[in-house]
C-alpha cells in the first residue's frame, strides 16, 4: 500500500492581529463612520464628497458642535507614532472663540463624555490666552475638550484668532519610554509662516497608549455656519533602529 506524505497544517488565525486591531509598523489608517456625536437626526450631515466632509446645517453655529471620526484600534509600541494631518474650513465666522481637536481613545460616539486622550486648542479665548494642550484624567467623565483636563502645556509661539479660509492641522502623539510626546501645529493654509498654534509637550504619565477616534469641537463663540475637513491622513510612523 502507497502511504502518502503527511501535511500539516499550521492554524493562520494565530498569526493575524485581531479584528479591529491595527498591525505593528502599519501604514495609513482608514478613517470612517463621520458624525456629529450625539446628534442621531444627522441635522448637520456630514454630506462627504470627493474627498471632503462637510458640516453645515441651519443653526450649525448657533451653539459648539462636537464632530468626531473613527479609526481601528491602534496601540502605540516604543518608537511608534501616530499622525495626524488635515485641512480644515471654517466658512461664516462671526466671532472670536475656540477651535479643539484631538486623538482619543473613546468611550462611546453617543456623547463626548469620558474620552482618552489629547486635546489641542486653537483661537482667541479671555480664559486661555497662551492656548492649552490637555491630557485625559485617569478617572475621566468630562467632555474630551473640557478644560478640566490635565493641562500638559501652553503655545510655544504666538496664538492667534481663527477667521474665515482654511488651516492645516496636525498632531503626533509619539511613544517615548513610558510616556507621550504630543506635537500639534495649526497654521493657515495661504500663509503657513504664521501659525496659529503650536504645541510640544511630554506626557509622563498617559491615561492610553490605545487610540481609535478624531475629535474636533467648533465652540459657541466661534460662530462658524460650516466646517469642512478634507485631506485628512492618519498613519502609524516608526523611528529607525
Amino acid at each position: 500500500m502507497k502511504h502518502l506524505p503527511l501535511i500539516l497544517l499550521v492554524p493562520l488565525v494565530a498569526t493575524l492581529p485581531a479584528f479591529g486591531q491595527t498591525p505593528s509598523g502599519a501604514g495609513e489608517l482608514p478613517v470612517t463612520g463621520w458624525t456629529v456625536v450625539g446628534d442621531k437626526s444627522k441635522a448637520y450631515g456630514p454630506k462627504e464628497e470627493s474627498g471632503a466632509v462637510l458640516f453645515a446645517g441651519p443653526g450649525f453655529g448657533d451653539k459648539g458642535k462636537t464632530m468626531a471620526a473613527v479609526f481601528p484600534k491602534t496601540t502605540l509600541d516604543d518608537g511608534q507614532a501616530l499622525e495626524l494631518s488635515a485641512k480644515v474650513t471654517f466658512t461664516g465666522v462671526s466671532g472670536q472663540g475656540n477651535f479643539r481637536f484631538g486623538v482619543f481613545k473613546r468611550r462611546s460616539l453617543d456623547h463626548p463624555r469620558g474620552w482618552f486622550g489629547y486635546c489641542a486648542y486653537a483661537g482667541i479665548d479671555k480664559r486661555f490666552p497662551k492656548g492649552a494642550l490637555y491630557g485625559s484624567q485617569s478617572e475621566n467623565d468630562v467632555d474630551f475638550d473640557a478644560s478640566s483636563a490635565r493641562l500638559l502645556g501652553e503655545a510655544t509661539g504666538a496664538f492667534r484668532n481663527i477667521k474665515d479660509g482654511s488651516y492645516s492641522i496636525a498632531m503626533r502623539l509619539s511613544k517615548v519610554s513610558a510616556g507621550i510626546e504630543c506635537v500639534a501645529t495649526m497654521s493657515p493654509v495661504d500663509d503657513p509662516s504664521k501659525p496659529v498654534m503650536e504645541y510640544t509637550v511630554m506626557d509622563d504619565a498617559p491615561t492610553t497608549l490605545q487610540f481609535d477616534s478624531l475629535g474636533f469641537s467648533t465652540h459657541q463663540a466661534l460662530s462658524t455656519e460650516s466646517f469642512e475637513l478634507k485631506d485628512v491622513v492618519l498613519q502609524v510612523t516608526s523611528s529607525p533602529k
